[in-house]
């Protein structure tokens, strides 16, 4: 007896969490995620996306949109990793190789600008990274045509 109520409860429980964890129907998601995007809260946009890859697991433009919002709420790391994604379902996508090769970059440019503060100036390697450094800032300067794709 006591098995059959320690069985009903755990069963009882499993369907709850099984409910709980029930997603919305993707459009809605969808819809969701693209307007957080469009209102800046990217954290929330992220969220949403992320829920639609667990869903849509090979849908590259998915994985790309959830690439930009991890991008835009300042994850580089997390925003690489969604745009391999997206690339692994579409090697073609021009725009997730552009705005992977964007971070790449940031990340490079942080590690030059941070070394000027730890490294002596007449050190060999330092003079290189501000060469490097100088490089990159011209490089990643806002232009018209040069901003993150979309």
């Amino acid at each position: 007896m006591r098995t059959r109520v320690n069985a009903a409860i755990i069963l009882a429980i499993l369907a709850l969490i099984i409910s709980g964890c029930a997603t919305h129907d993707p459009a809605q998601v969808r819809q969701e995620a693209y307007q957080a995007y469009q209102d800046g809260d990217y954290l929330a946009a992220a969220d949403r996306f992320r829920t639609l890859v667990e869903v849509l697991p090979r849908d590259a433009e998915l994985w790309f949109r959830l690439g930009n919002s991890y991008a835009r709420a300042m994850f580089p790391q997390q925003a690489i990793e969604a745009y391999q994604n997206a690339l692994l379902r579409d090697p073609s996508l021009g725009k997730a190789w552009y705005n992977m090769g964007l971070i790449h970059m940031q990340a490079a440019l942080k590690a030059f600008v941070d070394m000027q503060n730890y490294v002596s100036e007449d050190d060999p390697a330092a003079i290189k990274g501000g060469i490097m450094r100088d490089g990159l800032f011209t490089l990643l300067e806002p232009e018209e045509n040069s901003e993150e794709q979309e």
